[in-house]
């Protein structure tokens, strides 16, 4: 006696739809179970789950479960996949070389016969059509919205803004924050200065503080401003009140393109040599600069709770550092190495590998959970069972989620260890240089040969990057 998998996948509105519920579905494949006298080994349900991919828990656990059963068997072939390549691949990379048949009931076929072999790949096809018809459909829709005059919605609403029935409507208080960035901008301020000014004033947006300057070079690179909607090649101006003028906007990007050519695409970047890379080594938080009157200082995030988002144990006391007592640390221990290839060769053999802690393990659960819940919303949207609306204020609750969970993660070598010989020449080529290098060309030095700085109390730890 054959042992039968059934498979049902439904979408939040196929439920509703005669044929396509779980429980249509569920009577309907048991009474074909019944007829062909075959044991139902287990039912793997999919319910809100588009059928673009194969990142579905009943999908995943069918495929991992081949052993269990000699046949599969759906309602119909898109309950499946409506991708022709997920389709194929499950049937001859999953199914058959585990001498698992594939049986479709409406289309009355099974991957047994010689028929059903030749059918698949025609029906596959057509499942594909469908698949890319829809697509169609959406971005013919979205294209039409911005002719419209219509925002497109989706994740992020633009910080000055907020959506209403199609429309960008000016918030006022984001606004103010806005031209004040093209203002401190145009003024001569750098990305870093302008970021560091807004949250010394307090300033907030829908999404938080300006935790970063990426906040504000999108601002200032963004033709939404200019109340023009821009999708694909169209374009529609006036669609909604602008913040900023033709000549503003003009006049930040001429000045970002005389800056990038004086000073290089990486000109935005911190003057200070440690940013980026110290880790506490109590919370495992990161270490960021602060500045105190005459002095600067590299802080634990979760001793000074100045981003929520960035604190891992809002107990933790580890030492605060002047900048320039730990830039000094860190160049002696890098001298030392540059004057000891056996050091180096030393570390390179006891390294030990960065593991991701118990809250990672949880962390990245989470996120990944969150990317299926958004693949699931762009599904719904994209089969028109989703207005845009209420897409964007579920994705936006999501998205933000992501980026303050991803913002606590410790790093994870995902690159293999640099190996020994280049080690040996970026060490010989360093230590030429070191006494004679700029501020600029020592970070880069130091983003070769270090993985991170671990900062325990009064130690210091340098986990080199081989």
């Amino acid at each position: 006696m054959k042992r039968a998998a059934v498979y049902i996948r439904v979408s939040t509105q196929e439920q509703a739809q005669e044929g396509y519920s779980v429980g249509e579905q569920k009577e309907r494949l048991i009474a074909y179970c019944k007829a062909q006298n075959w044991l139902i080994a287990d039912l793997y349900v999919d319910g809100g789950y588009t059928g673009s991919n194969l990142n579905r828990p009943g999908m995943q656990k069918l495929m991992a479960e081949t052993d269990k059963f000699d046949v599969v068997l759906v309602y119909k072939l898109d309950r499946l996949s409506r991708s022709q390549r997920d389709t194929l691949y499950l049937i001859e990379e999953i199914f058959l070389p585990n001498n698992v048949d594939f049986v479709s009931m409406q289309e009355s076929f099974d991957t047994s016969s010689p028929f059903g072999k030749a059918m698949i790949g025609l029906l596959a096809v057509f499942a594909q059509l469908e698949r890319e018809q829809i697509k169609e459909r959406t971005k013919m829709g979205r294209i039409a919205r911005a002719k419209s005059g219509l925002y497109h919605g989706g994740g992020n609403i633009p910080i000055g803004y907020d959506y209403k029935d199609g429309h960008l409507i000016v918030n006022p208080y984001e606004a103010e924050q806005v031209k004040k960035i093209y203002e401190w901008y145009l003024a001569g301020g750098s990305l870093k200065s302008v970021t560091d000014r807004l949250n010394d004033e307090g300033y907030t947006n829908r999404y938080g503080s300006y935790n970063s300057w990426t906040s504000v070079r999108n601002i200032l690179e963004n033709e939404t401003y200019l109340g023009r909607i821009h999708y694909g090649d169209v374009i529609y101006d006036n669609a909604h009140e602008a913040l900023v003028t033709e000549e503003q906007f003009k006049a930040v990007q001429d000045l970002r393109r005389q800056r990038r050519k004086q000073y290089g695409t990486t000109a935005f970047q911190s003057k200070h040599l440690l940013t980026g890379m110290i880790y506490c080594g109590n919370c495992g938080a990161r270490y960021y600069l602060r500045n105190s009157g005459r002095y600067s200082y590299y802080a634990c995030y979760s001793r000074t709770k100045q981003m929520k988002s960035m604190i891992k144990d809002p107990d933790c006391k580890n030492k605060t550092w002047k900048a320039l007592e730990l830039e000094q640390e860190i160049d002696r221990q890098i001298r030392q190495l540059l004057k000891s290839p056996e050091m180096a060769a030393e570390i390179a053999e006891q390294r030990p590998k960065h593991l991701p802690s118990k809250d990672d393990a949880r962390i990245e659960k989470r996120i990944a959970e969150i990317d299926r819940q958004i693949g699931k919303l762009m599904g719904l949207y994209q089969n028109d069972e989703m207005p845009a609306d209420l897409l964007s204020e579920n994705i936006s609750k999501l998205y933000n989620e992501k980026a303050a969970l991803s913002a606590t993660l410790s790093p994870t070598e995902e690159d293999p260890d640099m190996p020994f010989d280049l080690v040996q020449e970026l060490l010989a080529d360093a230590s030429q240089v070191w006494d004679f290098a700029d501020e600029a060309q020592k970070r880069r030095i130091m983003q070769s040969l270090i993985a991170r700085i671990v900062l325990t109390d009064d130690k210091v730890r340098i986990e080199w990057a081989f």
